[in-house]
């Protein structure tokens, strides 16, 4: 198969990730941070393919213009993967964020001011190289400093590492063997298919992980347990994890909570699916962090060391109280101590 083949085979792929990109990033599918991060990058990043593509296959034309469009969707792209890999081990996602978008900012502007100059507006990728490297690297650190408060996302986050590494590679020899036809073909070739297989793969985690009201009907489709039933049973968790301060036991299990409040551990399993919408895990972490958050704004408790305090709300470790208050809160524990109001 030559390079011209090749391009059209890339091209068909980057289509297949643009398909799945599209639905993962879209503004108003409701669906979590990590799907719409990553999906928005996928949409990018095979649009960038396509454009490769079409241009080899003789489809767009090898102008200026879209040599640019190529490089601003690809500086784009490169800051959602950072701050998946951020959001991915819990690290907050702030207005900060918007400086991973200034190399795209000061390329646009670049290429701005030459124009009105009336001066070639052509960039070698040799300059452009080292950002894209840096962006990886960036967030192959972030993982490695925070990887014991990572969340479950739709794609690990070592994977989306892998493959932007392996896509930084490929532009690596392209650069260097690009009077070779077909090493041109590769490039978009593997951007892609690699592409349309995360996106693949994160479609499946999640329709396999879906929490919908109906998946939940569903899943307890033949229980006996009816709404009033279930209301009542929600008022006994309550009672047991607030009043009873149950939330406190480090080795709190649902089956120690069903036997409590008199249940079993299915029926308490899908009274807090079904008609709470929430688990066992994140409202038994909710609570801890609540009352975390309520002791550090009390001057009294300043004796005392976050460890303590985590320790007291029922937190098995320090790892543990710093990873849940962080998704939960925004902030760690240590933070949420300053603010205080005074």
């Amino acid at each position: 198969m030559g390079a011209y083949e090749l391009a059209f085979v890339a091209l068909a792929g980057s289509g297949v990730g643009t398909a799945l990109g599209l639905p993962m990033a879209w503004p108003r599918s409701n669906r979590p941070l990590d799907v719409r991060l990553l999906g928005s990058a996928v949409l990018l990043m095979s649009v960038v393919a396509a454009l490769i593509s079409a241009r080899l296959a003789g489809l767009a034309p090898a102008s200026a213009a879209t040599e640019h469009a190529i490089n601003l969707l690809g500086l784009f792209a490169f800051p959602l993967v950072v701050i998946y890999v951020r959001h991915a081990v819990n690290v907050p996602i702030t207005t900060a964020h918007a400086a991973w978008w200034l190399p795209a900012a000061g390329y646009a502007a670049m290429i701005a001011a030459r124009s009105v100059a009336g001066a070639g507006t052509r960039v070698s990728f040799a300059w452009l190289a080292p950002i894209a490297c840096g962006y990886t690297i960036a967030a192959a650190i972030t993982l490695w400093r925070n990887h014991h408060q990572r969340r479950t996302v739709v794609v690990p986050a070592e994977a989306v590492i892998a493959f932007v590494a392996l896509v930084n590679v490929a532009q690596l020899v392209r650069m260097e063997f690009g009077h070779i036809a077909i090493v041109r073909a590769v490039v978009p070739l593997v951007m892609s298919s690699g592409f349309a297989a995360m996106a693949a793969f994160a479609a499946w985690r999640a329709a396999s992980s879906s929490s919908s009201p109906a998946a939940a009907a569903a899943r307890y489709e033949r229980s006996g347990l009816d709404e009033i039933s279930a209301r009542e049973l929600l008022a006994r968790i309550d009672r047991a994890l607030v009043r009873e301060r149950m939330f406190t036991r480090v080795d709190l299990n649902l089956a120690h909570l069903a036997a409590v409040v008199e249940a079993t551990p299915h029926q308490v399993s899908e009274a807090l699916n079904r008609y709470a919408g929430t688990s066992f895990t994140d409202l038994v972490t909710r609570h801890r962090v609540d009352d975390v958050k309520t002791q550090l704004r009390d001057r009294a408790n300043d004796r005392f060391t976050i460890e303590g305090i985590g320790a007291s709300a029922g937190f098995g470790s320090r790892s543990a109280l710093y990873a849940a208050f962080k998704r939960l809160e925004g902030m760690t524990p240590t933070r949420c101590r300053q603010e205080r109001e005074v």
